[in-house]
């Protein structure tokens, strides 16, 4: 007992001392808070001041310089005495005035783009310039008010005039604020004055802040101010009287060290040691945000809310950025506990929550319809619920929890036990036309049955299936049970129409049409089964008893493995892949890279309560998702091109982010701040950014090099590029980017121009071209003058070569012609020689058919003289056939064919053109004319004839008559003389 006392004593201190608001209720959807710590900056811990130019970018003043972020990378810029930069204003021409210890001036680009800094001190008098830090900066009305802790600066920067305000009394400023375009300030001696004509007017009523530390002085509504103090809460300052906000009174224990309006009725204050409170015009606390709910730290130095609605905070120690008007926030059942979420549903005004640790629940105290996320109230842990919670279920109007350890029935804010047996409980589907609910769990298919006012396991219930079954589905038209096993395949529970028991059981895989056994899913949309595989949405066709693709699903899906799947009241169906997550609308698919990698593994879970209440199970909580916020938030994204390198053998910076002209800063490059490059810098890094802090890692960009490159690329997430030995020539560079919702920023650009090498310009090709057209015309005498001498030459050589070739010609007339002489002789040896041949042979035929006549002769004597001899008639008869065969014999002209082809052929055609000459020749005539040509005599031509001697002299007689020859003329001479075509 002893013990608790002090932790009693401790808890009693701590419950007082906080304001009654800040350790109330908040509201449960806490908005993402990104912290980025020194480590991450490399600049110093505490940031006093921040700041935002017209191009987005943040600045702070911080302990090391001025730091800044473009939403990619951090540039820390130190003052030339390298202290502490506790202030900063941005001016609308783009000077960033800073504030450090006996340093006043500002940062502006120089002609590379890069921020240089520009001190204001030397317009200052001797005796001011050691002034120590300065605390905050004003610009109004083009003049920049500077404020130490002992001197105000006035200095109008363009035309170098500085003006020096001491505090009354010689005390201390310590604070100097505009309001209503009015600049007021604080110091010792004067509660709050008004700068009016150049002198410092003291505002009536102001006796009320005496003694207070005022932090500043922001727009409350019409012309009343708000005006926040260190040590004493809130006022409101109205026509010369500055009363208390009695509203805030609970912000009197706060130490507010920083205040800022974020929007017309939402004001942000930072505290030293209690975070942020945001307020409404009421001077409630709205939301609280410090390390309990994702601040790294709860002093909070300075407050800054950008054009995107983001929240900035300068902090102690690093910087925060929240996203409190981000359509997406965290609900954390236990915020200092990472837990998963499996299951979360809206149940009689509740918020449910199913996670790794047991179910949770909040009261929801906003509109029906509203965003959850905007509800005030905590989580509590339902008791008896410790343990993981696979799922939540409203079946008439009851809430069924399935659980690790079983079957639940949550009534009130307890959870009831159903059933333990077979271990866990998945889901539960109703059971229709009866009061019967069916289980899913981890050994199968389990009843529930209502009697007698509860709920309670059928014990007659026949489970045939001992597998988990953890997707569940009915088809009620048919009495079947559809569940998917994640490496096995899908069953089919064939039910008794009454669902009293499970009569058949049937495993379908891939001989069934399934395209694999593993991670197959079933789901219920508009009251049909589909099953979601590793390639795509399928469906079962009863017939074929078959899965088959689905058309209908088969042109938004493709391929897709879809985990999860849930159709919402507007036709809308939400679904999640592994690692990503996505809603199909309109028949057109969108996926949401703000929950890439965030929803758990295997156990994907998306609860679309309704259009601003869509809520996603994550690996930390419960996220939620408002998606009509989503839709309408318009994000006006912005490419910005950060830095450009030269990358040759030592890197140099070319493009520091800012285009200037001319002293004045420029929203994009002006001609002449186009870089003009040496031809040897054709190697660059490029980087690049957007405007957009929330979620910047999931910005995508595409970018093109014009004088390069045909096509943009492929959008990627990548914020830097490289181009490498680029050619001379003019480029431009281009970079766009695009958003999360699909919004594309107009193109950012840098141009430079590469320079050739000197052999590559247009002088050089002049001379190129002037030494070519020399070189031509030098070639061009000389080749003639060759030409000349060759010609010459050759004219010489070819009378040379011409009287060699007569004297060759002749000389080869005189061996062509003795060369002709003995081949005419050779041939004519040779035609002697073939006519010596075939005359012999001719004379060999000629004696040949002299011989056989004769021989036919004496025969056919001898025969005739014996067949005189012979009485017998039949025996002459014999005889005299032989004798007219043999007659018949010497009268046949076939010998004298074969004798006139060959005698034709050695006195060249003689026969044929006798013949032509003398057509009225008879063959006899011919063989005379023949006979005659061979000089035989007439005795010979008898025998060869087989005529007489006289009639060889008569028919030389009619030979002579048919040739028309005259006595005088010797019939042998002229035959001899006979020639072709006489």
């Amino acid at each position: 007992m002893k013990r608790l006392i002090p932790i009693l004593v401790t808890g009693f201190l701590l419950l007082f001392l906080l304001p009654p608001d800040a350790r109330g209720q908040q509201v449960i959807g806490l908005p993402q808070v990104t912290n980025f710590p020194h480590e991450l900056t490399r600049a110093g811990t505490q940031n006093w001041k921040i700041g935002q130019d017209r191009f987005g970018v943040m600045y702070f003043a911080n302990n090391s310089g001025l730091l800044s972020f473009n939403s990619k990378e951090w540039k820390l810029f130190r003052l030339p005495n390298k202290t502490v930069l506790r202030s900063l204003a941005i001016a609308d021409d783009g000077r960033i005035y800073t504030g450090g210890q006996d340093a006043i001036g500002y940062f502006f680009p120089n002609e590379r783009g890069v921020l240089e800094y520009f001190s204001l001190t030397g317009l200052l008098e001797e005796s001011d310039r050691s002034f120590g830090d300065v605390w905050n900066i004003v610009i109004h009305d083009s003049t920049v008010f500077f404020r130490t802790t002992t001197k105000i600066f006035e200095i109008r920067p363009y035309s170098g005039v500085a003006h020096t305000h001491l505090a009354a009394n010689g005390s201390s400023w310590t604070f100097m604020g505009l309001a209503q375009g009015r600049l007021y300030a604080q110091n010792g001696s004067q509660p709050l004055v008004v700068l009016a004509e150049n002198s410092w007017m003291a505002v009536p009523g102001a006796q009320t802040l005496k003694d207070l530390f005022l932090i500043n002085m922001l727009p409350y509504q019409g012309d009343t101010l708000l005006l926040a103090t260190l040590h004493n809460g809130l006022f409101l300052m109205t026509a010369g009287q500055i009363e208390p906000m009695e509203e805030a009174t609970a912000l009197k224990k706060e130490r507010i060290y920083t205040a800022r309006e974020i929007s017309p009725d939402l004001y942000a204050l930072g505290t030293v040691s209690n975070g942020i409170l945001l307020i409404n015009r009421a001077g409630q606390v709205v939301r609280h945000f410090s390390t309990h709910n994702g601040l790294e730290n709860n002093n909070i130095r300075s407050i800054f809310a950008d054009r995107q609605g983001n929240l900035w905070a300068g902090l102690d120690e690093g910087v925060a950025m929240i996203d409190y008007l981000s359509p997406i926030s965290k609900l954390s059942p236990a915020p200092k506990s990472r837990m998963a979420t499996y299951t979360s549903l809206v149940h009689e005004n509740k918020l449910y929550v199913g996670t790794s640790d047991g179910l949770y629940f909040a009261p929801l105290t906003g509109p029906v319809h509203g965003d959850i996320s905007q509800s005030k109230g905590n989580f509590s842990l339902v008791p008896y619920s410790m343990g993981q919670v696979w799922s939540l279920q409203t079946i008439e109007n009851r809430l069924f929890m399935g659980h690790h350890e079983g079957s639940f029935l949550v009534e009130g804010n307890k959870a009831r036990f159903l059933s333990r047996r077979g271990g866990g409980s998945w889901l539960f589907r109703q059971l229709p036309g009866t009061s019967k609910i069916l289980a899913g769990g981890y050994t199968g298919l389990q009843s529930l049955g209502y009697k007698n006012g509860s709920f309670s396991v059928d014990n007659a219930f026949r489970n045939l299936l001992g597998e988990t079954l953890r997707f569940v589905e009915i088809d009620y038209s048919t009495h079947t049970v559809w569940a998917s096993h994640p490496y096995r395949g899908i069953y089919k529970i064939t039910m008794a129409p009454d669902y009293s028991s499970a009569v058949a059981v049937k495993l379908y895989t891939t001989a069934n049409g399934l395209p694999g056994n593993n991670n197959n899913f079933v789901f219920t949309l508009n009251g049909e089964q589909v099953f979601a595989t590793e390639k795509g949405i399928y469906k079962f066709v009863p017939s074929a008893d078959r899965f088959v693709p689905s058309e209908a699903y088969a042109g938004i899906f493709g391929h897709l493995s879809i985990h999860f799947m849930r159709r919402d009241d507007k036709g809308r169906i939400w679904f999640a892949t592994p690692g990503r997550m996505g809603v199909v609308e309109d028949d057109k698919l969108r996926y949401f890279p703000e929950f890439d990698g965030q929803l758990v593994g295997a156990f994907e879970n998306i609860y679309p309560y309704n259009d601003q209440n869509i809520l996603i199970g994550s690996n930390n909580g419960l996220i939620h998702f408002n998606y009509h916020q989503y839709k309408q938030r318009d994000n006006n994204i912005i490419a910005r091109i950060g830095k450009v390198t030269i990358t040759r053998k030592q890197d140099s910076l070319l493009f520091g982010g800012y285009f200037t002209q001319d002293n004045k800063m420029l929203d994009s490059q002006g001609n002449k701040s186009i870089a003009v490059l040496q031809p040897y810098m054709n190697a660059f890094h490029f980087e690049f950014h957007s405007n957009l802090f929330s979620h910047a890692d999931k910005i995508m960009y595409s970018h093109k090099m014009v004088g390069l490159d045909n096509e943009w690329s492929s959008w990627t997430d990548k914020s830097s590029t490289d181009y490498t030995n680029l050619p001379h020539g003019e480029y431009r560079f281009e970079v766009m980017a695009r958003d999360n919702l699909g919004n594309i920023s107009a193109p950012a650009s840098y141009s430079f121009i590469i320079t050739p090498f000197w052999y590559q310009t247009r002088l050089a090709y002049s001379l190129y071209a002037i030494l070519l057209i020399s070189g031509a015309t030098g070639m061009f005498r000389l080749h003639n003058r060759r030409l000349k001498h060759q010609r010459l030459k050759f004219e010489k050589e070819e009378a040379q070569l011409k009287y060699l070739h007569e004297l060759e010609l002749e000389r080869n007339e005189r061996e062509l012609e003795r060369n002709e002489r003995e081949i005419i002789k050779l041939k004519n040896d040779h035609l002697e020689t073939e006519v010596r041949y075939k005359n012999k042979e001719l004379a060999s035929t000629t004696m040949h058919l002299y011989k056989r006549g004769r021989l036919l002769t004496k025969i056919k004597e001898e025969l005739s003289w014996a067949t005189e001899r012979l009485a017998g008639k039949e025996e002459k008869k014999d005889f005299v056939k032989l004798l007219k065969l043999i007659s018949a014999e010497e009268k046949s002209d076939n010998d004298w064919e074969q004798f006139s082809i060959h005698f034709d052929e050695v006195h060249n055609s003689f026969l044929q053109n006798l013949k032509a000459a003398y057509p009225d020749l008879t063959p006899t005539d011919m063989k005379i004319c023949a006979y005659i040509k061979m000089n035989l005599s007439s005795k010979e031509m008898a025998q060869l004839l087989s005529i007489t001697i006289k009639g060889v002299e008569i028919a030389r007689y009619r030979l002579r008559k048919k040739l028309q020859l005259t006595p005088d003329v010797n019939l042998a001479d002229f035959i001899a003389g006979v020639r072709p075509n006489q």
